[in-house]
């Protein structure tokens, strides 16, 4: 028998919901009733919530530290009896209000436990679903069609959109500060393990590494005594069969996304040389080498291409920023299906793991592991090239060693009560930006201001270490810039790939290639004509020139991953029996309900919704720069390298 309400003892507050779906229009017209005193909600829905949990003990008071955000008291006197005083609750999406603690509490319980995924059973939400009647006033008997209620921040498959949630609680708060732990996706919490070693495994690895998700230029194993060779005048490149000493024709390359990489003793293997017939030492490189599958085409439903995988040793891999000086002299017509396929993928922007957000209401920030941009795939700790747009002739390269990979959602507008209406759409613009301290190669401080000494060595980052040169910072030498994720141009590359990438070109250039951006700027121009997406996007506007994804797999409009189907491919998700699995283990249930096929949501899309999505009325820009707005990606925007095996989804490996 749970213990009696105390009366007297010490106060225990307890913290009241994160989530909140209260509407903070819902109010009376304050020069008939005036705002209550609050306590008595605060300590009935504590106390009953303790008990209920069996975690009451006796002799104490229970109080909540306040009401769900959106939600009130105000109280009139009785008109009959003026002595009397009647109190209310508003703030519930249906613009019903509640007439007592305790009739509220039922709706309170739903709300603590948002993240299971269950209904709530309070009579306002069950008004008008045939489950009960609601009782209080004559306006509410007068009505006699309730209006429709808001389900309320899930994605499309019914689990809990915890940014919606946090958006709520930060406009009731005013300021925010949290990190992001999506606990009510089990595909987050099966993921989660292998970003946190993907974030622990990226650093001891070299820059010109492949990652997973990568798009990269590669060559399939080739005959022993054939080698890659550059010519030294024209620069092409060609494939040379020293066995007869003759030509044997151009490379066939092919594009495709590296989906498996070496185990940890490739991760310190340094690239080999350009020779394709020397045979990988096995204490460099792992045996079986990168798994990459080809990638198909995101306008084409036909998904067989990505089943054509190889296992490619790092010396027959090309980074695919590069794609116009390494395909140069190959007639268009000869190329793989495949290079046309990522020359198309190259205006796909995805974060990946959202770690914290922080907000002064009406805006906020989302700071981010990394971020899929075209080809490539940037963490913090990166050291990237940017575009350099300057017109001075002498060669300069500008590097930023990332700090922060930010997203600022701008004007954030309240849980929009039109059940139509996406919970994405919250905001007017979403910003995508790059922040660090920005060096280059030749000092660009501006006259009159005194020239910046060159930056001390133990400064500087592991590939920039590798370049015989030295190293300016822009700017205070403790300043931190931002860039748009347009302005990336690829990784900076330790000089030792680059000479093995291109071994006929001068060491003193290398660092120089593609400086300002002619291969990246070529593919994103044609992406954004191409990608048929971004064109049903623009509909009359023009500009926009990016896909912006929920996870990598959506962006590039992959069907599979190492032979699991991804994504809205997946007719296995099992999204509503997952919640309940996650009931179990957490405790608020005691066995996982027989699944009704016609309850699943969104399965055919691959579910998906919280933040990337449909966010952003205006899309996503980079700072400063109007023409990079991204749409957002409608709902299969959450990440989904999934599959039910015995109810329980089974990751894919990076592409989160």
């Amino acid at each position: 028998m749970p213990p009696k309400r105390a009366s007297s003892g010490p106060t225990v507050i307890i913290s009241g919901p994160v989530y909140s779906d209260g509407d903070a229009s819902h109010r009376p017209d304050p020069s008939k009733e005036t705002r209550a005193w609050e306590d008595g909600y605060l300590q009935v829905l504590a106390d009953t919530w303790m008990r209920d949990e069996g975690r009451a003990q006796p002799g104490r008071i229970y109080k909540l530290d306040r009401l769900p955000a959106g939600y009130e008291a105000w109280e009139r006197p009785r008109p009959s009896n003026p002595k009397h005083v009647d109190r209310w609750l508003y703030g519930h999406p249906s613009h019903k209000k509640f007439d007592s603690p305790n009739r509220f509490v039922p709706h309170f319980k739903y709300l603590m436990k948002y993240a299971s995924g269950e209904a709530c059973k309070c009579d306002l939400c069950s008004y008008g679903k045939g489950k009960s009647t609601p009782r209080t006033s004559s306006a509410a008997k007068r009505l006699t069609r309730p209006p429709p209620l808001n389900r309320g921040p899930v994605d499309e498959e019914g689990t809990p959109d915890v940014f919606c949630a946090l958006f709520s609680l930060l406009k009731h708060e005013g300021s925010l500060s949290r990190t992001i732990e999506e606990t009510a996706s089990l595909d987050w919490r099966a993921e989660k393990p292998l970003v946190d070693t993907m974030a622990k495994r990226i650093p001891r690895q070299q820059s010109s590494k492949p990652r997973n998700g990568e798009i990269v230029l590669y060559l399939r194993p080739i005959p022993l005594g054939i080698e890659l060779r550059q010519h030294p005048k024209t620069q092409q490149f060609f494939l040379q069969d020293t066995l007869h000493n003759r030509s044997a024709g151009f490379p066939r390359w092919f594009a495709g996304v590296v989906t498996q990489v070496p185990s940890s003793a490739g991760d310190t293997v340094s690239p080999l040389p350009a020779n394709g017939s020397h045979e990988p030492d096995p204490l460099l490189l792992s045996v079986t080498g990168y798994r990459i599958e080809p990638l198909p085409s995101i306008n084409d439903t036909d998904k067989n291409l990505s089943k054509q995988h190889s296992y490619v040793s790092l010396n027959l891999i090309r980074p695919f920023c590069f794609w116009k000086s390494l395909l140069q002299g190959i007639p268009e017509s000869e190329w793989h299906v495949s290079i046309q396929n990522a020359i198309i993928a190259s205006a796909t922007v995805s974060l990946v793991d959202r770690q914290h957000f922080t907000g002064l209401w009406p805006d906020a920030s989302i700071l981010s592991r990394g971020i899929y941009v075209g080809a490539e795939c940037y963490w913090i700790g990166d050291t990237v090239r940017l575009l350099n747009e300057s017109p001075s002739p002498s060669p300069s390269t500008v590097v930023m060693r990332v700090q922060q990979i930010v997203t600022t959602l701008h004007n954030l507008i309240p849980e929009p009560t039109n059940p139509n209406v996406t919970t994405g759409n919250r905001c007017d613009k979403i910003t995508v930006t790059i922040k660090g301290p920005v060096y280059s190669n030749t000092n660009l401080s501006s006259s009159p201001a005194p020239l910046n000494p060159p930056v001390p060595a133990k400064i500087l980052s592991d590939p920039m270490q590798t370049f015989n040169t030295q190293w300016y910072p822009i700017g205070h030498p403790d300043e931190i810039h931002s860039a748009s994720f347009s302005n990336i141009h690829s990784r900076l590359y330790e000089s030792s790939a680059l000479e093995s990438y291109f071994p006929s070109l001068a060491p003193s250039t290398l660092l120089h290639l593609d400086t300002k951006g002619e291969n990246i700027t070529h593919a994103r121009s044609i992406a954004a004509a191409t990608d048929e997406r971004i064109a049903a996007r623009n509909g009359n506007r023009n500009g926009k020139r990016w896909f912006w994804a929920g996870c990598r797999a959506v962006g590039l409009d992959l069907a599979s991953v190492n032979g699991v189907e991804v994504a809205g491919y997946d007719g296995e998700r099992r999204p509503k029996v997952w919640r309940e699995v996650l009931g179990v283990v957490d405790g608020r249930r005691d066995r996982v309900e027989e699944e009704d096929d016609e309850d699943e949501v969104g399965r055919e899309n691959g579910g998906g919704s919280e933040l990337n999505g449909s966010s952003g009325g205006d899309g996503v820009e980079g700072e400063d720069d109007d023409d990079d707005v991204m749409e957002i990606d409608p709902p299969d925007r959450k990440e989904k390298e999934v599959r039910v095996v015995v109810q329980v989804p089974v990751p894919v490996q990076g592409m989160r």
